[in-house]
C-alpha cells in the first residue's frame, strides 16, 4: 500500500465516518425505526463496520452472536453493491449455514448458531473470516464504504442538514 492511498484513506476517514455517525445517532435518538431511516447505502456502511469490527476481534461467530448479525444481509448486500466478490462469497457461505430463512432475531439467530458449531465445529466459520479480514479482494471493503460514502455525502449534502 503506497503511502499517499494510505493517507488519502485516513482523510476518508477522519472526515467522512463522524458524517455516517451523526446520521446514524440521529436516526437512532429521533425514530423507532432507528437504523431503517438511513438511505440503503448508509445502513450498508453500518452493517460493514460490524462485521469488520466483530471478525478482527473475534470471527464471524462473534459477529453472528452479538446484535451486530442482524445486519448480516445488509453487509451481503452492500458487499455486492460494491463488487467485492470473494468477501461476498466468503460472507455468503458462511450465511448459508443458517439455512434458507436467515434469523435476524438474536435469540433464533444464537440456537441456530449453537446447532450450527455442534455440528460443523466451533471453527466453522474461521475460513470464512480469514477472507473477510484478509482483504481477499483487490481492494479493502472499508476503504470502498468510505469512498462510497463520500461520493454520497458530496452529491447529497442535505442529509447532513437533516441530522442536526
Amino acid at each position: 500500500m503506497n503511502r499517499l492511498y494510505e493517507t488519502g484513506m485516513n482523510r476518508l476517514y477522519e472526515t467522512v465516518w463522524p458524517k455516517l455517525e451523526k446520521r446514524w445517532e440521529w436516526a437512532e435518538d429521533n425514530f423507532a425505526d432507528g437504523i431503517a431511516r438511513l438511505l440503503p447505502q448508509e445502513q450498508q456502511a453500518v452493517a460493514l463496520w460490524w462485521l469488520e469490527v466483530e471478525c478482527n476481534n473475534g470471527s464471524l461467530s462473534q459477529f453472528f452472536f452479538n446484535s451486530s448479525g442482524e445486519f448480516a444481509l445488509s453487509a451481503l448486500d452492500g458487499l455486492q453493491r460494491l463488487k467485492l466478490p470473494k468477501t461476498y462469497a466468503a460472507l455468503h457461505s458462511a450465511i448459508a449455514y443458517f439455512g434458507g430463512d436467515y434469523p435476524l432475531d438474536r435469540e433464533r439467530r444464537m440456537d441456530k448458531l449453537f446447532e450450527i458449531e455442534e455440528q460443523f465445529g466451533e471453527d466453522v466459520f474461521d475460513e470464512a473470516s480469514d477472507i473477510i479480514i484478509g482483504g481477499a479482494d483487490e481492494d479493502y471493503f472499508m476503504d470502498l464504504v468510505l469512498a462510497d460514502l463520500d461520493a454520497l455525502y458530496r452529491e447529497r449534502p442535505e442529509l447532513l442538514e437533516e441530522a442536526v
